[in-house]
């Protein structure tokens, strides 16, 4: 009897010892199991980026509307909206569609005037739709929102 005992169990087949030893497919493993992650992280910077322009967009043409709005003769909107926030719901769309190209009918403008505090109030809703991440499975979009209040001056 010459060498190490034997232990039922923890011999070691020599093709089994090749195997275990062999790196070529790793690679090209390990690329496969990274490359979802990777292309949802890029698509979802892609993503947050045109939210963030179309966010801009719509806080700025809001800002416009609004301060128009304070200068109308009457800036509130009931059944039919007067044809100073008639003009300024407009311009505001306009504007919204110009700067981000999305579905004027989708945007949805709200002016509100409270003539105890004097103050009018221009929002605009807009449904955003992740439409990369729509691809790998991420459905839901989420809405956004941009509001501006300014004082009234017109009499």
């Amino acid at each position: 009897m010459s060498g190490a005992p034997e232990t039922p169990g923890l011999t070691c087949r020599p093709w089994l010892a090749r195997c275990c030893r062999q790196e070529e497919g790793a690679a090209i493993l390990e690329f496969a199991l990274v490359l979802p992650i990777l292309l949802a992280l890029v698509a979802g910077s892609f993503e947050l980026g045109r939210a963030l322009l179309v966010r801009h967009a719509m806080a700025n043409a809001v800002r416009g509307g609004a301060r128009y709005l304070a200068r109308v003769p009457d800036p509130t909107c009931r059944a039919e909206c007067s044809l100073g926030a008639a003009r300024a719901v407009s311009e505001t769309r306009d504007q919204i569609v110009g700067a981000t190209g999305l579905a004027p009918a989708a945007i949805r403008i709200t002016p509100t005037f409270d003539p105890g505090a004097g103050i009018v109030t221009m929002r605009a809703d807009v449904p955003f739709r992740f439409e990369l991440l729509r691809t790998v499975g991420f459905g839901p979009g989420l809405t956004l929102v941009a509001s501006h209040q300014e004082p009234r001056i017109a009499d």
